[in-house]
């Protein structure tokens, strides 16, 4: 019953997508895409990059000129490769194929060169405009610029690292494309650059925002030139970018300050918000997506939290270059420290690792709070990496914390590198140990607020079975693309009637025990999963295919098959 749903919100995330961002390359040449190469990346020296810097490109249409300045410490390889692009003649005779008043213009299609189209058909070929490109990709470089009106910016396809030769140039303010597309150049406020993107913005346009008459929108020429900036304002930038980025099994959203120089992926259905202040103040919070912490938020009114903090270095609070300061809750009692070490990762970089208790009391009774915190400094900053939650309820969001110190780079040596700590022995330790089930083994009462399964597990032989499954599906089906779908429908759907049944069975003991002989059969068949060595996007949905199979066999044939074979037996008697 869940796939129809399912393949509906698939349905509307894409149609969403394609809706808001039109930019995105039109992917009708998915049999063509698997031949396109990504160009070799390179690293480009100081030099080179001011001398790109010093470098416009001057767009001539019939009616005027747009300049553009270009920004290559911010996208070295898309601004070389735009270079390289007008340097060979690309855009000469290229039209702003898609326009989109209020939005932006896009050009860099070859397909719409005059060359290309047949005098006697010119319509010929305007189906396929937006699909073409120099045969190749280059990979996104993502950057603070914001895509206010005149910045310009690279076309792609779904994938980030899709773009060639197609650009826009952005008409109006448009920022929720901020941290989504490569931004490289903004227009030079001289001359008739606005004045034409204007014009060309203003064009009449077909049912596919194609200019009905070319002739106004095509480059005519496009050149290099000299520049130099006269002293013009520095487009505006934005202090973070979070930007969605493919890791194995699926998607997540990824977090770049180019302010304070810290970058890591946030917790999956986890929300960032930034703090006032001259240093880095992030509260990471789960959002109500996260069914199963919202459970432990109704139970115990507070929201477990990840906080990413960094200040200027201070000498003072250090010992032998690591920070001896620590996190604690202003309002709790003193600290108690439960593990205290210090170790050194692979680039000679010491770090401090500590889990802490403390109380607050409230006005009925004390909430005891257990918080792990990471703390390390490079050249200029000391940086913390720090989890908080109740102490009955700590473990269970441990991996929020291990996921944000596993990415998290800094700037060391003069570029972002992975802190690498993660991969410490003593770390592996202590994550292990804050991860261990408490004593004694059953799940706390709040836990199962309103899952009828963890109800009718609590407290019997069940309950440390409901509690693997559940690590087992954080760990194992989240993290694939197909595996966060399926879970997205299914919550949806399983906890529109579960906290119903949930509460019956707590006032019926008969019924609690007919669901749980019920969903014993569903358990077993789950744990299979752990035995799986699931390490694709193909082998979870396989294998997710196969336990669902098992489950319909289980639950509705072989019943089916023994009520026909009763009835076989009691025919022939």
């Amino acid at each position: 019953c869940g796939l129809p749903f399912i393949g509906a919100v698939k349905t509307m995330t894409m149609n969403f997508i394609f809706y808001i961002i039109s930019i995105i390359l039109i992917s009708g040449f998915v049999g063509t895409a698997f031949a396109q190469t990504v160009a070799i990346e390179k690293e480009f020296t100081p030099a080179e990059i001011e001398e790109m810097g010093n470098k416009a490109v001057l767009l001539t249409l019939n009616d005027g000129t747009i300049m553009i300045e270009l920004f290559p410490e911010d996208a070295p390889n898309t601004v070389h490769n735009f270079l390289q692009l007008v340097e060979s003649g690309y855009y000469d005779g290229i039209v702003f194929h898609r326009i989109i008043p209020g939005f932006m213009i896009q050009a860099g299609d070859p397909i719409t060169k005059a060359e290309n189209i047949d005098p006697e058909n010119p319509d010929e070929h305007r189906a396929n405009w937006g699909t073409g490109g120099p045969g190749y990709w280059i990979k996104a470089e993502f950057n603070s610029l914001q895509h206010d009106r005149g910045i310009v910016s690279m076309a792609r396809q779904t994938n980030p690292d899709t773009a060639g030769s197609q650009f826009f140039i952005v008409h109006k303010d448009s920022n929720f494309l901020d941290g989504q597309y490569t931004a490289f150049g903004k227009l030079v406020p001289l001359g008739s650059s606005f004045k034409m993107l204007d014009m060309v913005a203003g064009l009449e346009t077909n049912s596919r925002d194609q200019p009905a008459d070319t002739s106004k929108a095509t480059i005519l020429e496009a050149k290099i030139i000299d520049y130099s900036s006269p002293g013009l304002s520095e487009p505006d930038r934005d202090t973070s970018i979070i930007s969605e980025v493919k890791v194995a099994g699926g998607f997540t959203d990824h977090y770049y300050s180019p302010l304070h120089e810290v970058a890591f992926d946030v917790p999956y259905r986890w929300a960032v918000d930034e703090g006032p202040g001259p240093g880095l103040q992030i509260v990471m919070e789960p959002t109500e997506m996260e069914h199963n912490v919202q459970i432990q938020i109704d139970a115990t009114g507070f929201t477990p939290q990840v906080l990413v903090l960094s200040e200027k270095r201070d000498p003072s609070r250090e010992s032998a270059g690591v920070p001896t300061s620590f996190f604690s809750i202003s309002s709790g009692d003193d600290p108690k420290i439960l593990s205290n070490y210090i170790f050194v990762n692979d680039l000679d970089q010491k770090a401090h690792l500590m889990v802490t208790t403390q109380k607050i009391q409230t006005d009925t009774d004390p909430i005891k709070f257990r918080i792990l915190q990471l703390h390390f400094v490079n050249l200029e900053n000391a940086y913390s990496i720090v989890y908080v939650n109740v102490e009955d309820w700590f473990r269970y969001e441990v991996g929020a914390f291990h996921q944000v110190v596993e990415n998290f780079e800094i700037m060391i040596d003069g570029k972002m590198q992975s802190i690498l700590f993660q991969k410490d022995p003593i770390y592996k330790q202590i994550i292990s140990d804050v991860k261990e089930k408490p004593e004694p083994e059953p799940l706390p009462p709040a836990r199962i607020g309103g899952c009828l399964i963890a109800t009718a597990a609590y407290g019997s032989e069940l309950a440390p079975q409901v509690q693997h499954l559940r690590e087992l599906r954080d760990n194992v089906v989240l993290q694939t693309e197909s595996g966060s779908a399926f879970m997205s429908g299914f919550n949806q759907f399983y906890y529109s009637f579960s906290p119903i049944v949930a509460d019956y069975e707590r006032e019926n003991p008969a019924f609690k025990e007919a669901v749980k002989l019920t969903i014993t059969p569903l358990l077993a068949s789950l744990t299979l999963l752990q035995y799986a060595d699931i390490n694709s996007e193909s082998e979870m949905f396989g294998y997710g295919i196969g336990v669902i199979l098992l489950n319909i066999g289980m639950y509705f044939v072989a019943p089916a098959v023994l009520i026909m074979k009763i009835r076989s037996f009691y025919k022939l008697q």
